[in-house]
């Protein structure tokens, strides 16, 4: 198998945002890549849709996308009308009341689409779809890594790369049961929600910060919004809001604009329960600089600080420059990988820690005030601005 290992190659497994921009990476600096997807097409319809800030890990961006990309990524944002200022902030509001607690700084931020911006993100990417992963295998010469797919084919690389979500099969496969994410006691709400109604759109945007999609930014009943309820689960008790006349039930002791955001939900949309779940990194062995973590695969976190997207953007462009380090010479590829992973391990474990707390902090009024979205905002630590 050694000897079919020419020049560096990587195999990227996922197809979501975070693997589609290490791939536009790689292509960027000229170094071989495929990139394989689970789901049968690029037009596969997962119902439940959500947005996502890309604040600190915006000019990260411009080491992987190509410059005609870069130069209208605005294009991919919810609202592509909207040109958010420097710095940005989302307001904090008491929900039961509507009082606006604060206004929490962020650097400059695009709001994103997750289904959009995956789309935007894929522009010049050939994915292999249909691409379960069943397997890894490497071989005793520690120069190539074999990905093994459920439908039998199989592709060799120099790196694999798992960029599979929460639930990475690749973390799994190189840590077992210590590569197991952990539940937290709460759940979550997420919906897609077009009022089809301006005045009643424009009521709720007045106020609510999160405009999913503006098809038309003339005609507000066109717009679509997300709408995020959670909450800290009874212990023995399965989730409590798991249908829209529950959730509604529970919106009508909120504060507006949220309750009539909740209460003017059209009758018949599904409510998904969302369970929520984690995993620190730890150091794993990259196996000779033949497999790495990246995205949700490598620090799946709570979402309620919203910095999910910006470390999986800086994952992607940490593992693109060092790989071209290696490349070119400068350092090997086990000490490119070691490094990168070194720099996640500390990196995203810190912000998975943090967004842990703050998760916790925020169905804890009393801890509100002292809770990281509160006293940090949005910004990453300081040694990682």
């Amino acid at each position: 198998m050694a000897d079919q290992i020419r020049a560096p190659h990587v195999l990227i497994i996922g197809s979501g945002i975070v693997g589609l921009l290490i791939a536009q990476g790689l292509k960027k600096q000229n170094i071989s890549f495929e990139i394989f997807e689970s789901e049968p097409s690029a037009t596969t319809y997962r119902p439940r849709e959500w947005g996502m800030s890309v604040q600190w890990g915006l000019p990260m961006l411009k080491d992987l996308l190509p410059g005609e990309l870069f130069d209208r990524i605005h294009t991919a944002a919810v609202d592509p009308n909207f040109d958010p200022p420097d710095p940005s902030f989302v307001p904090a509001f008491n929900g039961a009341t509507g009082e606006l607690l604060k206004n929490i700084p962020l650097p400059r931020m695009y709001r994103m689409p997750r289904r959009g911006f995956r789309t935007f993100c894929a522009q010049g990417i050939n994915v292999q779809y249909g691409k379960a992963l069943k397997s890894i295998i490497y071989d005793d010469e520690k120069s190539g890594v074999t990905a093994v797919f459920e439908d039998g084919s199989h592709a060799t690389g120099t790196l694999l790369i798992g960029a599979d979500g929460a639930q990475s099969r690749v973390r799994i496969s190189i840590l077992g049961e210590k590569g197991q994410p952990s539940s937290v006691p709460y759940s979550a709400v997420n919906l897609h929600v077009c009022y089809n109604d301006a005045e009643k759109a424009r009521f709720v945007r007045q106020a609510h910060p999160i405009i999913q999609e503006v098809p038309d930014p003339d005609d507000p009943a066109t717009w679509l919004f997300q709408l995020q309820t959670t909450w800290k689960k009874k212990e023995g008790e399965e989730d409590e809001v798991g249908s829209l006349a529950n959730l509604k039930a529970k919106a009508a002791t909120f504060g507006e604009p949220f309750r009539s955001a909740n209460l003017w939900i059209p009758e018949g949309t599904k409510v998904h329960v969302n369970k929520m779940s984690y995993w620190i990194p730890i150091p794993w062995d990259t196996r000779g600089g033949r497999v790495l973590l990246a995205g949700d695969a490598g620090h799946p976190m709570t979402f309620q600080r919203g910095q999910g997207l910006n470390h999986g953007i800086a994952d992607a462009r940490s593992i693109v420059l060092k790989y071209k380090d290696a490349v070119d010479g400068k350092t090997t590829f086990e000490e490119a990988s070691i490094a990168y992973r070194d720099e996640l391990v500390d990196r995203a474990g810190d912000e998975v820690r943090s967004s842990l707390e703050n998760t916790e902090m925020l169905h804890d009024w009393e801890r509100v005030a002292s809770s990281p979205i509160m006293q940090r905002g949005g910004h990453a630590r300081d040694s990682n601005k």
